[in-house]
């Protein structure tokens, strides 16, 4: 380049020397990489580019950069970005780190309702930058598919709409402990079987026929204390319990001797449950004070016997 003076250069012949009024043009290798803009790079022979004037400018010495969508392929478990067109590199050769993302796994992805994640999600790769539930979830197998339950367990009745939260589904989810006879109260007339807390039911819900057995009557129950008789309507009292007990069955009755120690009966009064006569008879009849049964066999003309009809005497 001609220097910037020359008109004050004075020559030392009659033809000037190229030394004396030029000077070394300055190649784009006197230029920063710093200098160019963003998006481009500097020249690749930029020692050999020389710059048309004294200092070298970005204009003279920065081209385009390459994109990512010049990288041909990506490493394995890799996917170019989406955005490689407009990915300028920082080099003229555009490396996996700059233009490739790793190919994300089924771990990212939460699966939506009565769906369960692929086995192993981990190690499986989407076709994609983004998972999808499509690839990555699968129909979650139903209670309906368990085999069978523990002891003393049950599936429950609507197995087949229980969707589980995994590839197999687990006791805890499909079965139901199954009730004892202690959740169920049981019938008139009817008593729970003993030991109810350890008497299991057939299905879910208990029945008065799996628990409840019907209630002894006092019919059979011989074991009156002294001075009591069993109760005139014993075959129609049905007992609390599986064993039923003197209170239930019985009343007080004469001594052995035919009197009767306490107790008061008016004349017409009914001699049912807690007065005494037995089947019609005499027998068990609470005599009123100061008096005493004259023959307990004694048949009475009705259901109720009088005092007129068993009492006389005085004690």
């Amino acid at each position: 380049l001609q220097r910037s003076n020359p008109s004050s250069i004075f020559c030392r012949n009659w033809v000037c020397a190229t030394e004396e009024c030029c000077v070394p043009a300055q190649t784009c290798a006197t230029l920063p990489a710093s200098s160019c803009p963003a998006g481009t790079l500097l020249l690749k022979n930029k020692a050999s580019k020389y710059c048309p004037a004294r200092v070298c400018t970005a204009k003279h010495c920065c081209l385009p950069a390459p994109t990512c969508a010049t990288v041909p392929s990506c490493p394995r478990y890799h996917l170019l970005h989406s955005n490689a067109s407009s990915i300028f590199c920082r080099s003229w050769v555009c490396n996996f780190a700059e233009c490739c993302s790793p190919v994300p796994t089924c771990t990212r992805v939460t699966c939506p309702a009565k769906t369960v994640p692929f086995p192993n999600p981990s190690s499986t790769f989407c076709r994609g930058l983004e998972c999808t539930a499509e690839e990555c979830c699968a129909p979650a197998p139903t209670c309906a598919t368990v085999p069978s339950c523990p002891r003393h367990h049950l599936l429950r009745s609507n197995a087949s709409s229980i969707f589980c939260r995994s590839w197999v589904c687990n006791f805890a989810e499909c079965c139901s402990p199954v009730p004892t006879c202690t959740t169920v109260t049981c019938p008139a007339k009817t008593v729970p079987f003993p030991n109810a807390s350890s008497v299991f039911c057939r299905g879910l819900e208990c029945t008065a026929e799996e628990c409840c057995a019907p209630a002894l009557t006092c019919a059979k129950f011989v074991s009156c204390p002294k001075n009591h008789l069993v109760r005139s309507n014993s075959s129609s009292i049905f007992c609390r319990a599986g064993v039923c007990t003197s209170e239930e069955c019985c009343i007080p009755g004469a001594d052995s001797d035919g009197l009767v120690k306490s107790g008061r009966l008016e004349v017409g009064q009914d001699s049912g449950p807690g007065n005494g006569a037995l089947a019609h008879s005499c027998r068990g009849m609470l005599c009123p004070n100061g008096m005493r049964i004259l023959v307990s066999s004694t048949r009475c003309a009705s259901r109720a016997c009088k005092v007129e009809e068993c009492c006389g005497g005085s004690a």
